[in-house]
């Protein structure tokens, strides 16, 4: 019984790290877990012939409980910024692109090295970041080139997991309107 308590506390309070790796180019794109793809232009490729092939039953589906709706936004970031329980990430990723005129390049480039900074701000109101490069690579030809890929290992642990669940649990509490008078009013 000791034993059991034992690896049940190691699994709930050691990080685990999920590796996943997102590469985009005008010929190929892959979603992986590990070494496992999730998504690439074959599997889809592969669905739409095969859904092709089956017949196709046409069921009116029930709308879904659209919780992104009912969710505090403004609450939600203001406590997961704040919070000391966001799980940890190392993030390494490349952007390789061409426009067709090698002076629209250098001007891209410009505003594309603006937007890293916004994006680390934006990583770290969720996560925790360790490890950030980003690399921005402008190709000088003639033809028109995009090749974007990340690749991020994310350390997150049960509790992790537990305190983000029991945030958004919250911010849909506040999403109800507040007396001024009695609590917090966070506008919407």
């Amino acid at each position: 019984m000791k034993l059991f308590l034992l690896i049940l506390m190691i699994i709930i309070l050691l990080p685990i790290p999920l590796k996943i790796s997102i590469y985009y180019s005008f010929d190929n794109y892959y979603i992986k877990l590990y070494k496992f793809t999730i998504i690439s232009k074959e599997k889809i490729k592969n669905k739409k012939q095969n859904s092709n092939i089956k017949s196709k039953s046409h069921k009116k589906k029930k709308d879904p409980l659209n919780i992104l709706d009912m969710i505090h936004k403004k609450y939600l970031i203001e406590k997961l910024y704040d919070s000391k329980f966001k799980p940890k990430i190392n993030l390494k990723g490349d952007l390789n692109y061409s426009l067709n005129d090698a002076a629209h390049t250098a001007i891209f480039y410009g505003i594309l090295s603006q937007i890293n900074p916004i994006f680390y701000f934006a990583l770290s109101i969720l996560c925790k970041i360790n490890k950030f490069k980003f690399n921005i690579n402008p190709i000088f030809k003639d033809k028109f080139l995009v090749k974007f890929e990340i690749s991020s290992i994310i350390f997150i642990s049960i509790v992790n997991v537990i305190y983000i669940l029991i945030l958004i649990f919250k911010s849909i509490l506040y999403s109800e309107e507040v007396d001024p008078y009695i609590g917090n009013n966070y506008d919407k």
